[in-house]
């Protein structure tokens, strides 16, 4: 039903609404209040947009105060970015958020195989 609702709205092959461009997922680990900072760092570089997702840390090694046991919240923020940024938006994100700043960031990148919903893929889908 889904795959005859995008036929009847839109004009493109089946695998057209896949891009071929090359993309990576920047993912950003710091600690909650430090996420404007990555996504600032980010679009200094050329990056637009990203996703926030909250987050709490397991590790072996416990923090207490007073008795009582503290972990750590944390903020995950995903930018997908093309290959020819990543380097760049990771350089700025680390930057301002290392693991010595008050951030306790860290940055990674994992590959992407296929991306839908691009806001500049939809210039290659002509509507009906």
């Amino acid at each position: 039903m889904v795959k005859d609702n995008l036929n009847n709205n839109l004009a493109f092959e089946e695998d057209d609404i896949f891009s071929s461009q090359e993309y990576k997922l920047v993912v950003s680990i710091v600690k909650r209040g430090f996420e404007t900072d990555v996504l600032e760092a980010a679009k200094s570089v050329g990056t637009t947009g990203g996703i926030l997702l909250q987050a709490k840390g397991v590790s072996k090694l416990k923090k207490n105060f007073m008795g009582f046991s503290i972990n750590p919240e944390n903020t995950l923020v995903m930018i997908l970015v093309k290959d020819h940024l990543v380097v760049s938006t990771m350089k700025a994100i680390y930057s301002v958020t290392d693991f010595k700043s008050e951030a306790k960031g860290m940055v990674f990148a994992v590959p992407v195989s296929l991306v839908a919903g691009m806001e500049n893929d939809y210039e290659r889908i002509e509507l009906n």
